[in-house]
């Protein structure tokens, strides 16, 4: 059996963590090192507490993930993610599926590490339809009421908020009660 730590080659990690692990000279002086205030605690495989930064949300050119082929905007808060943890990007993709729509279909934009408002990210990608997850019209800047699965009309999209998708993990009653308020809306909008 091989050692975990050498599954990936050298070449692949770097490809994968380039824009986090490797910083260019002239980025270095430029950057911050975070107080005990600006850090998280993690532990480690002895238990040992880790001091983790926290990810600074950046103010650059709009970060997103998808091709946009059917101008469907999807908006979660995962600020320790790039795009989204991996369960629940995993259940997005099912969510996804069951309405006919791939990743090619979709603009998935995380708010939790990038500072932008509803106004910048549909200048950069308009939409028709707009699914926000566990994101409040404040965090958008807009003045909307953040009825959960009410669709907003907002010009020639359709918008509406939903609970985060970690909500709907699982097979309790409160997450299948979650994932069928969901579906009865994503039925309406999608015509399924």
């Amino acid at each position: 059996m091989q050692d975990p730590k050498t599954i990936l080659p050298a070449s692949v990690l770097v490809a994968l963590y380039k824009d986090t692990l490797v910083l260019p000279e002239s980025e270095k002086k430029d950057e911050i090192i975070p107080n005990k205030e600006e850090k998280e605690t993690a532990t480690s495989e002895n238990n040992t507490p880790i001091d983790l930064p926290k990810v600074k949300k950046s103010t650059g050119p709009l970060k997103h993930l998808g091709d946009h082929h059917k101008k469907v905007l999807i908006i979660v808060n995962d600020p320790n993610s790039v795009y989204l943890n991996e369960a629940d990007f995993i259940l997005l993709t099912s969510i996804l599926n069951a309405c006919k729509l791939t990743i090619a279909d979709i603009a998935l934009v995380n708010i939790g590490n990038q500072e932008t408002s509803l106004h910048q990210i549909l200048e950069t990608l308009p939409s028709s339809t707009i699914m926000c997850f566990d994101v409040a019209s404040a965090d958008l800047k807009i003045k909307l009421p953040n009825t959960l699965y009410k669709v907003n009309e907002l010009g020639e999209s359709n918008l509406f908020f939903s609970k985060a998708l970690s909500t709907m993990q699982g097979t309790g009653a409160e997450a299948k009660q979650e994932k069928g308020t969901l579906w009865i809306l994503l039925k309406k909008i999608f015509a399924l």
